[in-house]
């Protein structure tokens, strides 16, 4: 066979960190992958063990950052294949998004990148309404051609090059309990405060009032959130609490700095 008609690689790295009652379930929907490389974040259940018992291959990452895109971009230095799949222990890639993305990897005159829709389960039932269907997100690239720009909370792989969108979805299952919800809600609200303070970004009352407002009725309302009935709220209202958390913490750290940021009077005003 020669080179040029060789069956294109996929490799898939996946991101853990405690991640036991997920991982089985995930690493079978990655069964259509030739290379599968679990990039764990000190776990302390027995995430690698089930990973190595999987007969996958196992990189180890330390760090406390809060959140996977530093564990992600180590994990794409590791990998070897000609395209890369990234999917979270808490997600699955479902058989006819496999067959999809096997084709489109056969496709020598198709994209360089390609944004996955992902469909989101909370808190018992999949939301499709208020800009959360499809929540697209890039996923699926060359290797020599995508990665990330900049390594940070919710900061997305950048692809040298065109980029498309696959039809299927991924399948997030994202919280188990209220608990596992606000848990997550604690460190990734610190994390995104640390990055506002770290770019010397200084929360206002508009940042801290009128913004998580803003989002409730732009997503709740007018983008019809509410079709979605209590689930659909509750993600609405947390998405909304998250925003304002965020600010108030970056707020918080600068008191403790001795530096008070007013709010009453800077309503109309956005972050500095």
């Amino acid at each position: 066979m020669t080179a040029s008609a060789r069956r294109p690689v996929i490799s898939a790295v996946v991101h853990t960190r405690n991640e036991a009652h997920n991982l089985p379930a995930c690493l079978e929907s990655l069964k259509f992958a030739d290379e599968i490389v679990v990039v764990d974040n000190e776990s302390t259940d027995n995430t690698v063990a089930l990973a190595k018992k999987a007969g996958v291959r196992v990189r180890h990452f330390k760090g406390n950052f809060g959140y996977p895109e530093p564990a992600r971009a180590y994990g794409l230095t590791q990998l070897k294949g000609d395209w890369v799949f990234i999917l979270d222990a808490d997600e699955r890639a479902t058989p006819e998004l496999a067959r999809e993305l096997a084709r489109l990897a056969r496709d020598p005159q198709g994209p360089d990148g390609y944004l996955v829709p992902i469909k989101n389960f909370h808190f018992g039932k999949w939301l499709r309404h208020g800009g959360l269907y499809p929540d697209l997100h890039l996923r699926f690239f060359k290797r020599t051609r995508g990665g990330y720009p900049e390594v940070g909370i919710h900061r997305g792989i950048h692809v040298s090059g065109a980029v498309g969108r696959v039809a299927q979805d991924i399948l997030h299952y994202s919280y188990r309990s209220l608990e596992h919800y606000f848990e997550k809600f604690d460190r990734y609200t610190t994390a995104e405060a640390e990055r506002l303070v770290s770019r010397g970004q200084k929360p206002t009352g508009y940042d801290l009032i009128l913004k998580p407002l803003h989002r409730f009725i732009k997503t709740y309302i007018f983008k019809g959130g509410w079709r979605d009935a209590l689930p659909g709220f509750l993600y609405h209202v947390f998405s909304a609490a998250y925003i304002f958390a965020s600010e108030l913490k970056a707020w918080d750290s600068y008191r403790q700095k001795g530096e008070f940021l007013p709010v009453g009077g800077s309503l109309l005003k956005r972050k500095r």
